[in-house]
């Protein structure tokens, strides 16, 4: 029985809120007096301004914010996380090939390519820290794997110097190629000048590739989730939704009734807070295409960390002329560079801060007038209106 009280009580006070709600929201001009109306529509439009341009404006900014930070952040260091492999790989290759030569590798040294993509492999691990995409742990295993790619250089130095004895230089190559992959290599790929590097992920994970592997996985997952719609957005979006269709209504409504009852032919400064909601649609049109191009960018990064080879890297760099492969690590960062451009409206860079803002004007600008019509036309009955 108390329960039963209780749930009537609970009900009688949600109805009543909701007609309050009503009809402060969507409240009727019939059989209304022009005090009582302008009152409602006074608290009404400028809390509804609030209320849409808040929730818009933050989901506009949550999503600009994932597009700018997906864009300047994210796939410049899975980028850099693809050419560091890459070079890597192509350096191994090279120092095999070179000190298979014996004493002439010795006195002639190796590789400009090796020296070369060293070099790039460094370089690319530089960028990937200056890119800001990760986290302080992330950037102590980058620092790991920079000092371990210092220690494999080192490795392949001592192989060259010791060209000559075939056993010892063996034995320095196979070192420094477990400091680069976990995984050795198997008898049947012994021939391959680039063999298969599959990364581990279990407590073995210690080498180079297992690190970056591990580095690009995580970024990976950061991009999907960012390319995801959030609950809060979502939320944010559907309660903007319907206060800016509230809102515009009861601006119009409202221009509608100071027509009819105060013979005010136009509103110029409600029509003037209306005037945000143009750009609305627009606003709206760039976060999708933002969204969407966050949402193209995911499996281009999974190609970029798992489908791009060594091989491709060398073909494309022997053979400049013979038109890009698509699974080249140039060929998709500048995929993710131009879907990522491509994917929002460029002159809107910067307006989201200012979303907000602008629906607190538009509130201030609406009490204003409608203040201001209930002191100069309520206090003294015109010709025409009902007091």
């Amino acid at each position: 029985m108390r329960l039963l009280r209780g749930a009537r009580a609970v009900g009688a006070v949600a109805a009543e809120l909701a007609r309050r709600l009503r009809r402060y929201a969507w409240p009727s001009a019939a059989g209304r007096r022009n005090r009582g109306y302008l009152r409602d529509r006074l608290v009404a439009l400028p809390l509804l301004a609030v209320v849409a341009f808040g929730a818009f404006g933050w989901a506009y900014a949550d999503v600009r914010g994932d597009s700018a930070y997906v864009r300047d952040r994210l796939t410049p260091a899975l980028v850099g996380l693809a050419h560091t492999k890459a070079s890597l790989f192509i350096a191994q290759g090279e120092a095999e090939q070179n000190l298979a030569e014996g004493r002439a590798a010795e006195l002639s040294g190796l590789s400009e390519r090796y020296r070369t993509r060293v070099a790039r492999a460094t370089q690319s691990l530089n960028a990937v820290t200056r890119s800001g995409a990760l986290t302080v742990a992330e950037e102590q295993e980058l620092r790991v794997v920079s000092a371990l790619v210092v220690d494999y250089t080192g490795w392949i130095g001592r192989a060259q110097g010791d060209a000559a004895d075939p056993v010892l230089r063996a034995a320095e190559l196979t070192y420094a190629r477990s400091m680069l992959c976990s995984a050795p290599v198997a008898a049947a790929d012994k021939g391959d000048r680039y063999p298969p590097c599959p990364p581990t992920t279990d407590a073995g994970a210690t080498s180079i590739v297992d690190r970056v592997s591990g580095l690009e996985r995580r970024l990976r997952e950061r991009l999907a989730d960012r390319a995801g719609w959030g609950a809060g957005v979502l939320a944010a979006a559907v309660v903007s939704g319907v206060a800016l269709l509230l809102l515009a209504a009861g601006l119009w409504r409202t221009v509608s009734f100071l027509h009819h009852r105060f013979r005010i032919r136009l509103s110029v400064p409600l029509v003037a807070a209306a005037l945000p909601l143009l750009a609305v649609p627009l606003l709206t049109l760039d976060a999708l295409l933002a969204q969407h191009a966050q949402a193209a960018a995911v499996p281009v990064a999974y190609a970029l960390a798992e489908r791009t080879s060594p091989e491709t890297e060398t073909i494309t760099e022997e053979r400049p002329f013979d038109g890009p492969d698509p699974r080249a690590v140039e060929v998709l960062a500048d995929r993710l560079d131009v879907g990522l451009a491509e994917g929002r409206l460029a002159f809107l860079d910067g307006a989201a801060p200012f979303v907000f803002p602008t629906g607190l004007v538009a509130a201030g600008i609406i009490g204003a007038a409608l203040h201001t019509y209930r002191r100069e036309y309520l206090a003294v009955t015109r010709t025409g209106a009902v007091s």
